[in-house]
């Protein structure tokens, strides 16, 4: 609330001029709605009455030959007073209600457009660091960065442990944010993944033959039969999925790997029922940990909860492991799992390699990551209010209870790396992350190869740097589709085997490469129109100005824009 606050001091709209353009809006559009509701009973009129006109007219006409004059009148009496009622009511009446519509419609654009001008000057104060600044302030020891640095993913790789998995055709960044946590790294990313599925395509052929039979009666006749002989061909068929998780770099147990994945078991009540789940499940740990025959280290621990909820039984360092889930830490996690008024209850899978940590929550299917300010344009402000103190809050939910899991554990708040403690921090220059995000928000269209008929892995490449900007390589890998006939033979009721065709699609790869180029700015933080500039920053402004741009504008893309000095 105070942050939009702010931002509409600092852009001086009128409010209440703003409620008044609504209110008459709102108006209008009320009005539109009954102007077309009786155009549409107007249109339904004349259709009537020219329907009725001309069945009577026919009526008139029949009985017109039959001599039958009294139906002759009141036929030629209804084709009489339906075009008197056409021409003298339902037709003004239809062209009243169209002109009025047609007013209204133009009255309403222009109210439209006088309250998004009005808008205009806080539209483009938006920018795309304002969810991360607020829950920076919210929570102080999640940091993000302006973008997803090459110093980050390097820190993540070289120094975590991270595989760079998603840097292969398969993949492709739609967004991501990093930042750390307590020093430690962390990045949310968005991914599209491609995969092959197959698909069932089907042919079918139908065959007729002629067959003797004999009646009761000993008579031969003949009689025709048909058959539709169906079969089907498996094709693979490439397939895209969202993806998104959290990857998380601490230095704590760092021989420590295990996976987890949600429990139904965590919505367990207190009823019999499910006490006898938890017990079954709880004595086949003790089970798995008293046997010593296996190479597994699994000793189960105090908290029986814990070990059955988070069921973390592939872990391989024992010590490490306690280390790591404390007594507080188990509780917390278990609190967690069961928790869902305020959070999502156990809708994650987690994984630990060594030194890096995967949390992929099942919350973050359904919601995007992107900080794109211009969802938050409006034109009425009382919405664009609601909408961004609701979108904001629901984005903090988020983003806090993918990192739950870790936030539980107060040793990876506690350990720091030695770089964080003396100082490090990951450079300005963006990595290929940043470069595929910024490429897909600009849309695959651009850059796909015109034969593509599938959905495209966009994936980049820095061919030069020059100063702070960068050319980057954009290449779109999708399919093209080559149709295919297969006969799958098959034997028919006539006794005969027959060819059966079946068309399918084989998918063959196809790539186009384009080029961009990406500016790194510094980020700016937020500044006041009324604020009095001096110095470097007014010299910077009237340079803005002089280009047609102001601050804002300039911050709209984070990436885009360079930082001109």
């Amino acid at each position: 609330e105070k942050e939009f606050q702010r931002l509409l001091d600092a852009s001086g709209v009128d409010a209440e001029e703003n409620a008044r353009l609504v209110k008459k809006l709102h108006s209008i559009e009320k009005e539109l709605g009954s102007a077309n509701s009786r155009k549409g009973v107007f249109g339904c009129l004349i259709f009537l009455v020219i329907v009725g006109v001309i069945v009577a007219a026919i009526v008139c006409y029949s009985s017109m030959k039959n001599n039958d004059q009294q139906i002759s009148l009141y036929s030629g009496g209804a084709v009489v007073i339906g075009i008197l009622l056409f021409f003298f009511w339902i037709l003004p009446g239809f062209s009243s209600a169209s002109r009025r519509s047609s007013e209204l419609k133009k009255q309403l654009e222009e109210v439209k457009q006088a309250a998004w001008d009005q808008m205009k000057p806080l539209n483009e104060r938006y920018d795309w660091d304002i969810v991360t600044r607020l829950i920076s302030k919210i929570c102080p020891i999640i940091n993000f960065d302006p973008y997803c640095t090459q110093g980050r993913l390097s820190e993540l790789e070289n120094h975590f442990g991270w595989d760079g998995s998603y840097n292969n055709e398969q993949r492709s960044i739609l967004f991501s944010q990093c930042g750390d946590l307590q020093g430690n790294p962390f990045a949310f990313c968005e991914v599209l993944a491609q995969d092959w599925d197959t698909k069932t395509y089907y042919g079918s052929i139908t065959i007729h033959w002629k067959e003797r039979e004999r009646d009761a009666d000993g008579k031969v006749y003949t009689v025709t039969r048909s058959e539709t002989l169906t079969t089907s061909v498996d094709a693979p068929i490439p397939s895209y999925a969202v993806e998104k998780f959290v990857i998380y770099g601490n230095e704590a147990a760092p021989d420590l790997t295990f996976s987890r994945g949600p429990s139904a078991l965590s919505d367990a009540g207190d009823g019999w029922f499910d006490k006898r789940r938890m017990k079954s499940e709880l004595k086949k740990l003790k089970k798995f940990s008293e046997n010593l025959d296996d190479e597994s280290q699994y000793t189960l621990m105090s908290n029986h909860d814990f070990e059955v909820l988070f069921h973390a039984v592939d872990r391989d360092h024992e010590i490490q492991f306690r280390l790591l889930y404390t007594p507080l830490a188990m509780q917390q996690i278990v609190n967690l799992l069961k928790d869902k008024q305020i959070g999502y209850g156990d809708d994650f899978k987690y994984t630990k390699d060594h030194m890096i940590n995967i949390v992929a929550p099942n919350h973050l299917r359904d919601f995007s990551l992107s900080t794109d300010p211009a969802i938050y344009a409006s034109f009425d402000l009382e919405s664009a209010r609601a909408f961004f103190i609701t979108h904001n809050m629901e984005y903090f939910r988020q983003v806090y209870f993918s990192l739950a899991p870790i936030l539980c554990v107060p040793l990876y708040q506690q350990h720091r790396t030695a770089k964080t403690i003396y100082g490090y921090t990951p450079g300005e220059e963006s990595s290929f992350w940043e470069h595929e995000g910024m490429a897909n928000y600009l849309g695959e269209d651009r850059f796909k190869h015109p034969a593509s008929i599938t959905a495209n892995i966009l994936k980049t490449s820095r061919v030069q740097r020059n100063g702070g900007t960068s050319t980057i390589a954009v290449t779109a890998h999708g399919y093209r589709g080559e149709e295919r006939v297969e006969y799958v033979g098959k034997w028919g009721g006539d006794g005969k085997y027959h060819e059966v065709p079946v068309h399918w699609i084989e998918y063959l790869p196809v790539e186009r490469t384009s080029h961009i180029q990406l500016s790194e700015k510094v980020p700016m933080e937020p500044t006041e129109k009324t604020r009095p500039l001096s110095g470097e920053a007014a010299e910077l402004d009237g340079f803005l100005n002089s280009i047609g741009l102001d601050r804002a504008a300039a911050a709209y893309r984070r990436s885009v824009f360079a930082w001109m000095r």
